[in-house]
C-alpha cells in the first residue's frame, strides 16, 4: 500500500522521540507478557501462563481480520505499529475501567509499555485509530482524544494526504485532477486544439468520477472508520471539496466542448466564405472569358466585314477600270485556201532534156 513504508518509518522514529502520556497506575493493574499482536487494537498477553485476548480501550483501528469485510485503509499499518511497539516477549502493564470484558470475552484494558507509554493513545497519535467510548468505559478517553487531535494537526495516518486510501488523499487526488483539467484548458486557436484538450479532460473526468465513487464507497463497504475519524463538520468540508473538484473537471470538459463547437462553427464559416468567394471568382472569371471571347468575335466579325468590303471595293474598282479600257481587236485569221495544182500538162516536147521547172506536187513540169 502506498505510504505504508513512510508510516512505519515515522512510527519507529516517533517511538523514540515522542513525549509520553501516562495515566497514573492504581492497584487495579496487572502485568503480562506479549505473546503476539492480532491487529491494530488487539493482542494476546500471557498472564500467569494464561493466554488472554486484550482489546485496547477507547481507541478503534481499521479492520484487517473480519472475513466479511475488506481490509480497511491503514489497518495493516496499525497492526505493524502495535507489533513494533509491543514486540513478542515485551512486558506490558494493563489498567482497567468499569467493565473488564466485552461481549466477545476479550479483556478491555489500557496498555502501557515498559516505558509507561499509553499505547492506546500512541495508536491515535499516529492517526491509526479513532477515539471510541463503549459505556461505561470512558476512563482513558481524554488522553486518546488529545493524541487524536495531535494526529489531525500533524496530518498523520488517516489524515495524511500522501497515503492514497485516506479521505484527505482521495480528495487531494480529486483536486489534483481538477488542477490538471484546468491546466489543459485550451489556449490554441483551432477546433482541433480545443477537441484535443476536451478529449484529455474527458479522460480526467472519468478518473475523477472513479475517485469520487471510491470516496463515496469509503462511507460504505466496511471502510467507514475513515469517516469516523472525522467530525460532521469535517466530513462536510471534505465532501464539499470533493464535489467542487468533480464539478470543476466536468465544467472544464463542458466548456471545452462548447469552445470546440464554437471554433468549428467559426472555421466552417471561414470555409463557407472562402468557397463562396472562390465560386464568385470562378463566375467572374467565366464571365470575363465570355466577354473577351465575345469582344474578340465581334472584332473578328468587324474585321471580316471590313476586309470583305475592302475586297468588294477593290473588285469594283478593278471592274470599273476594266470597263474603261477599249476591248482589244479580235484577230480573225484568213480562211484557209486550198491549193489545187493545175493538172499535169505534157507541154514538154518529147526528148527534151533541158531544165525542168516542176509545178507544186512535182508531178508536172515545163521547160524552164
Amino acid at each position: 500500500m502506498i505510504g505504508r513504508t513512510k508510516v512505519l518509518a515515522a512510527t519507529a522514529a516517533a517511538l523514540v522521540a515522542v513525549t509520553t502520556i501516562a495515566v497514573a497506575s492504581t492497584g487495579n493493574d496487572d502485568e503480562g507478557t506479549v505473546i503476539r499482536v492480532i491487529d491494530g487494537d488487539t493482542l494476546l498477553v500471557d498472564f500467569d501462563d494464561q493466554e488472554l485476548t486484550v482489546r485496547l480501550l477507547n481507541v478503534d483501528t481499521p479492520e484487517t481480520k473480519d472475513p466479511d469485510k475488506p481490509v480497511e485503509c491503514m489497518g495493516p499499518e496499525a497492526t505493524d505499529f502495535l507489533t513494533g511497539a509491543l514486540p513478542e516477549g515485551s512486558t506490558v502493564t494493563l489498567a482497567f475501567d468499569v467493565e473488564r470484558e466485552d461481549r466477545y470475552g476479550r479483556t478491555l484494558a489500557a496498555v502501557y509499555d515498559d516505558e509507561d507509554l499509553l499505547i492506546n493513545a500512541e495508536v491515535a497519535r499516529r492517526g491509526l485509530g479513532v477515539p471510541v467510548t463503549y459505556e461505561p468505559n470512558s476512563k482513558f478517553r481524554p488522553p486518546v482524544d488529545e493524541a487524536y487531535q495531535e494526529a489531525q494537526e500533524q496530518q498523520a495516518g488517516l489524515f495524511a494526504e500522501d497515503i492514497e486510501c485516506t479521505v484527505p488523499a482521495m480528495v487531494a487526488a480529486l483536486e489534483n485532477t481538477a488542477a490538471q483539467a484546468a491546466a489543459l484548458q485550451d489556449t490554441g486557436s483551432t477546433a482541433a486544439t480545443a477537441a484535443a484538450s476536451a478529449a484529455a479532460v474527458l479522460v480526467l473526468a472519468k478518473l475523477v468520477d472513479e475517485g469520487f465513487d471510491a470516496l463515496e464507497a469509503a462511507t460504505r463497504e466496511g471502510r467507514s472508520i475513515m469517516w469516523a475519524a472525522l467530525s460532521e463538520s469535517e466530513k462536510a468540508v471534505w465532501k464539499a471539496r470533493a464535489d467542487e473538484a468533480k464539478d470543476t473537471v466536468h465544467t472544464h470538459h463542458g466548456d471545452l466542448v462548447a469552445l470546440q463547437e464554437e471554433r468549428q462553427n467559426a472555421e466552417n464559416e471561414v470555409i463557407r466564405k472562402a468557397e463562396a468567394k472562390a465560386e464568385a471568382d470562378r463566375v467572374a472569371a467565366q464571365a470575363e472569358t465570355e466577354r473577351v471571347a465575345a469582344a474578340q468575335a465581334e472584332a473578328d466579325r468587324i474585321a471580316a466585314e471590313a476586309e470583305a468590303s475592302r475586297l468588294a471595293a477593290a473588285q469594283a474598282e478593278a471592274n470599273r477600270r476594266a470597263a474603261a479600257v477599249p476591248p482589244a481587236p479580235t484577230y480573225n485569221p484568213p480562211p484557209e485556201q486550198t491549193y489545187n495544182p493545175p493538172p499535169a500538162q505534157n507541154v514538154n516536147p518529147p526528148g527534151y532534156t533541158g531544165p525542168r521547172c516542176y509545178a507544186p506536187g512535182g508531178k508536172s513540169w515545163r521547160p524552164c
